[in-house]
């Protein structure tokens, strides 16, 4: 029988959890010497973590506002792109 390895813990920072999206942030903001500014003004576009460099999820965007989603399920013919007329 193998032993099962457990996953490490993520560190703790102000007494919230380090989220992937956290993480990222602290990565870019020490590639670029802990300058948020610096951060925002990145030119290493071709980086795999540069749409997430500001601590958001880019994919995600919309998804929180709940007037949109209102808006968007009571015309079904809106959310599929089709026309009405």
């Amino acid at each position: 029988m193998s032993v099962i390895e457990k996953k490490p813990k993520r560190e703790l920072s102000a007494g919230k959890c380090l989220t992937p999206i956290r993480s990222i942030r602290r990565k870019c903001l020490d590639c670029s010497a802990g300058q948020a500014q610096e951060v925002r003004l990145c030119p290493v576009t071709s980086c795999a973590l540069y749409p997430f460099r500001l601590g958001k999820n880019p994919n995600r965007a919309g998804l929180g506002n709940r007037q949109a989603f209102a808006r968007l399920s009571s015309d079904p013919a809106q959310s599929t792109g089709e026309s009405t007329g």
